[in-house]
C-alpha cells in the first residue's frame, strides 16, 4: 500500500440492506449525489438552529454568552476538525489513485508480457499468449462486475497459474532465449504485483472509526455555530449554510473516493479494453 494511504478494511457500513442502500447511493449522478448530500447536511443543521435559537432564548442562554470567548473556543474546534476532515480525504483521494495506477500498470505489463513471449518457440509461444488473452477478459467480464460489487474475486487465477507453471518449465537454449526468458519472468513477476496491489484496492474504505470522527466532527462544528449570539435569525441562518455546505463537499467528496471501484465515479476497466484489443490485434 502506498505510504500515507488508509488501511485496507471492509466497509463498515455492515451487511444486508444497509449495504444495498449504500449501492444505490453511490450509483447516483455524481450530481444528483452531491446536490443531496449538502441539501440534507443543510436542513438537518437548519432544523438545528431553529430549535437551539428557541431554546436558547426560552432559557436565556443568549444573555451568558460571550462572542469573542466563544469565537476563540470555536475556532480551535474548527481547526482541529478541518484538518482531520482534510487529512482523511486527501487519504481517501490518495487510495482512490492508487487503485487506479495499480490497474493500469496490470494492464501495461499484460502488454508487455505478451509481447515479450514472442521469442518463445512454437508451440509453447500460442498457448502462453492464449493464457494472457484469457486472462485479459477475465478481468473485463469477471473481475470487474465482482469488484463494482465491492467483492474481491480470484478471477483469472488459473491463467495466471497457468502462465507460471509453463514458463518456470520451460528451458532456454539459447543466448537469446535466455534473455527473452529474463524479461518474461521480471514482467510476469511485475504483472502479479499489481494484480496483488488492484485486488487489495477493492477492498478499500474509509475505517467505520475515522466516518464516526467525519459525522461527530460535523455535528460537534455546527452545533458550535448555533452558539454564537447573533441578533438576525436570517444572517445566522446564512452563516450555518455557508459552514454546513463547505462541510458536506468534503463528505461528499470522501465518500465519492471511499470505494475506487464502485459507484458512479468508479475507475472504469479501460485500460484493459486497449489492451484486449491491442493482443486481439497484435496477434
Amino acid at each position: 500500500m502506498e505510504a500515507g494511504s488508509l488501511p485496507t478494511t471492509k466497509s463498515a457500513l455492515g451487511t444486508g440492506w444497509i449495504i444495498d442502500a449504500r449501492r444505490r447511493i453511490e450509483d447516483l449522478p455524481l450530481w444528483l449525489f452531491a446536490l443531496l448530500t449538502v441539501a440534507g447536511f443543510n436542513a438537518i443543521a437548519l432544523g438545528g438552529l431553529v430549535c437551539t435559537r428557541r431554546l436558547g432564548n426560552w432559557l436565556g442562554l443568549y444573555t451568558l454568552i460571550d462572542n469573542e470567548t466563544l469565537g476563540w473556543i470555536f475556532s480551535a474546534i474548527l481547526v482541529m476538525y478541518a484538518l482531520s476532515l482534510g487529512l482523511i480525504a486527501v487519504a481517501s483521494w490518495g487510495n482512490a489513485s492508487a487503485a487506479a495506477a495499480a490497474a493500469s500498470e496490470e494492464a501495461s505489463h499484460i502488454a508487455t508480457v505478451y509481447r515479450t513471449l514472442g521469442g518463445y518457440p512454437q508451440p509453447l509461444q500460442d498457448d502462453l499468449k492464449d493464457s494472457i488473452v484469457r486472462y485479459t477478459q477475465s478481468i473485463i467480464e469477471k473481475a470487474w462486475p465482482a469488484q463494482q460489487r465491492g467483492e474481491v474475486t480470484e478471477a483469472g487465477i488459473e491463467s495466471i497459474l497457468h502462465l507460471w507453471s509453463r514458463i518456470t518449465q520451460f528451458e532456454p537454449k539459447s543466448d537469446g532465449q535466455r534473455v527473452i526468458h529474463g524479461q518474461v519472468l521480471d514482467s510476469f513477476n511485475k504483472l502479479v504485483e499489481f494484480r496483488r496491489r488492484r485486488i487489495e484496492a477493492a477492498s478499500y474504505a474509509v475505517p467505520g472509526t475515522l466516518w464516526v470522527v467525519v459525522l461527530v466532527g460535523a455535528a460537534v462544528s455546527i452545533f458550535g455555530s448555533y452558539l454564537f449570539k447573533i441578533p438576525s435569525s436570517s444572517v445566522h441562518g446564512l452563516l450555518t449554510i455557508l459552514l454546513t455546505t463547505m462541510i458536506a463537499l468534503l463528505v461528499f467528496f470522501i465518500a465519492t473516493t471511499d470505494h475506487p471501484y464502485s459507484g458512479s465515479n468508479a475507475i472504469e476497466p479501460l485500460a484493459y479494453e486497449i489492451v484486449l484489443r491491442y493482443l486481439q490485434d497484435y496477434n
